[in-house]
């Protein structure tokens, strides 16, 4: 009976493990395991991105009660809040009615992009910290 009861907790701690670890890589949030898209990418062809979306970047301006608006994290990573200004850096305004993000904080979006009669619209679902590449 001891015997029985080893086996199977050994067997339960081991299905446990393995359903952790896939949990895990599910719950990522590197743009890479999350199929997370990055700013440039939606910027340069938004039109394929119309629909559920999620999208990795940094906040780089805050309109509180309203959104914000992210940039990629290698533009950042390049030259820190400046790129903002620059006319060539892709941005993509959010809207978002929670408590705003910090700025220049690295974020992982989820939401919807849908055309609307002043253009296209990211409308966000979900806002959270991303994880660190």
């Amino acid at each position: 009976m001891k015997k029985e009861i080893v086996t199977f907790a050994t067997m339960a701690i081991g299905i446990l493990a393995t359903c952790a670890v896939a949990q895990q890589a599910t719950d990522s949030t590197s743009p890479a395991s999350s199929g997370a898209t990055k700013v440039n990418d939606l910027a340069a062809d938004p039109s394929a991105y119309l629909g559920q979306v999620a999208v990795v970047g940094v906040v780089a301006a805050v309109k509180a009660g309203q959104g914000f608006t992210i940039v990629d994290n290698r533009e950042y990573a390049a030259c820190g809040l400046s790129c903002f200004s620059e006319p060539d850096t892709r941005k993509i305004p959010v809207r978002w009615g929670g408590a705003a993000p910090k700025l220049q904080q690295a974020v992982r979006i989820t939401g919807v992009l849908e055309k609307s009669d002043r253009g296209l619209v990211f409308s966000a679902k979900n806002v959270a910290e991303a994880a660190k590449e």
